[in-house]
C-alpha cells in the first residue's frame, strides 16, 4: 500500500495520465471551491497584535516548510526579534488542544506528544516557544499570555488557513515535485489554483542540492509574484538518537539500511547517493508515520545493519524501540539562501 501510494503520486499527480485528465473536472470545481473560499469567507479574519508570517505550500505534499520556518525563526532571532513559532503539530497528542511544546528554556514534550514536525522546529530552534494546535487563533493567545513581548510570530503550514491575518505570506515549493501537473486535486497535486500566489507573496524553491537548474514551472510561479528566491539544504552530519554530532564519513563503509516517513523518500534516497554512501535498502513508510507497531524491529534489522540511517524528523520516533535506537543516525541539513542579502530585506520590508 505504501509504494502503491507513491506510484499513484509519481503517475498520476506529478504527470498527466488518463486518470488526471478524467477527474480534471472535478479539480476545476475543487478550485473553484478554493477561490471562493479565499476571496469571501473570511472577510474579518483575527488580528494578531504581533506581525505574523505565515509560511505554507499550495502543493499537496511536502515542500520544505519546516527548514524554511526553522532558517526564519532563526534569521529573526539572530537580529534580536522576540520571535516564536505556531505548529499544528500534525499527529501529535495536542493538535485539537492548544500547548506550548517547548518555552524559552527548553523542550518541553517528546516527539511522539509534540507531533514529529513540531518537535523538530522545537528541538532546532532553543531558546524559542512553540506552541502547537490546529485552532491558530486560540494557539496564538495562549502563546502570547506567556510570551506578550513577542514580536513575530512564524505560522507553519497556514498558506490556506485564512482565519488569521498575516503581514506576509511565504509559500514553498520543491524542485523534486514543483507544481505537480499543474492540475489541480483530486485530479493534480495542487491544493488550489496557481491564482492564489499574489505579488504580495513570496515564493521559495527549495532543492536537496548545491547547484540550481531552473525548472520550467518556475515562469508560472515568477508570472504571479516577482519575490521568488531559491534555497538548498546540504548534509552537514549525522547525530544519533541522543544527539551526539558525528562525521558523514564515519558511515562509510557500514552496512546501511534506511528509513523513512517523509514526503519524498526519493530524495532522501539521492542525498544519501550524493554523499557517496552505499546501502542495502530503504525502507519507505506514510509522511509522519508514527513507527509504533510491533514489526519495525525485526524488519529494520532483518539485513543485519550497523547504521540505521533516518531523517531528523523520524529518528525520535525509532529511538522509542531499544533495539534499534543504538543503530540509528539521521542526516543533519543546512539550509542556505542563493540571494540570501535579498531575501533578508525583502522580510525585514514586511516587518519595519
Amino acid at each position: 500500500m505504501r509504494l502503491n501510494l507513491h506510484s499513484l503520486i509519481q503517475a498520476h499527480l506529478l504527470k498527466r495520465s488518463p486518470l488526471s485528465y478524467l477527474l480534471y473536472p472535478l479539480g476545476k470545481l475543487y478550485g473553484a471551491y478554493q477561490s471562493l473560499r479565499r476571496r469571501y469567507l473570511f472577510p474579518r479574519p483575527y488580528h494578531a497584535p504581533c506581525k505574523v508570517i505565515s509560511i505554507g505550500n499550495i502543493v499537496s505534499g511536502g515542500s520544505g516548510k519546516t527548514p524554511l520556518t526553522i532558517a526564519i525563526a532563526r534569521l529573526l532571532s539572530e537580529q534580536g526579534i522576540r520571535v516564536a513559532v505556531s505548529h499544528r503539530g500534525y499527529k501529535g497528542k495536542f493538535e485539537n488542544h492548544p500547548h506550548l511544546i517547548s518555552d524559552s528554556k527548553s523542550l518541553l514534550y517528546p516527539a511522539d506528544v509534540a507531533g514529529d514536525e513540531a518537535w523538530l522546529i522545537a528541538s532546532s530552534l532553543p531558546g524559542i516557544p512553540v506552541v502547537v494546535g490546529r485552532k491558530r487563533k486560540a494557539a496564538i493567545h495562549l502563546l502570547l499570555k506567556s510570551y506578550p513581548a513577542t514580536q513575530v510570530i512564524i505560522m507553519d503550514d497556514t498558506f490556506q488557513h485564512l482565519k488569521v491575518f498575516r503581514d506576509l505570506d511565504i509559500v514553498s515549493f520543491a524542485t523534486e515535485s514543483g507544481i505537480g501537473n499543474g492540475f489541480v486535486l483530486p485530479a493534480g497535486y495542487l491544493r488550489e489554483s496557481l491564482n492564489a500566489l499574489t505579488d504580495k507573496c513570496i515564493a521559495v524553491v527549495y532543492r536537496m542540492q548545491q547547484t540550481h537548474t531552473p525548472k520550467a514551472w518556475e515562469a508560472l510561479i515568477q508570472a504571479k509574484t516577482p519575490h521568488v528566491y531559491h534555497s538548498y539544504a546540504t548534509a552537514t552530519e549525522c547525530i544519533d538518537a541522543r544527539g551526539n554530532p558525528f562525521a558523514i564519513d564515519s558511515l562509510k563503509g557500514k552496512r546501511l539500511v534506511l528509513v523513512s516517513g517523509i514526503a519524498h523518500p526519493k530524495s532522501f534516497e539521492k542525498t544519501v547517493k550524493e554523499l557517496g554512501l552505499k546501502y542495502i535498502k530503504h525502507n519507505i513508510y506514510p509522511d509522519h508515520y508514527s513507527f509504533d507497531d510491533d514489526n519495525i524491529t525485526p524488519k529494520l534489522l532483518h539485513e543485519h545493519p550497523d547504521i540505521i540511517l533516518c531523517t531528523q524528523k523520524d529518528i525520535m520516533k525509532l529511538a522509542r524501540h531499544p533495539e534499534l535506537a543504538p543503530r540509528l543516525k539521521a542526516l543533519v541539513l543546512s539550509y542556505q539562501f542563493d540571494e540570501q542579502e535579498e531575501f533578508h530585506h525583502q522580510i525585514n520590508l514586511i516587518l519595519s
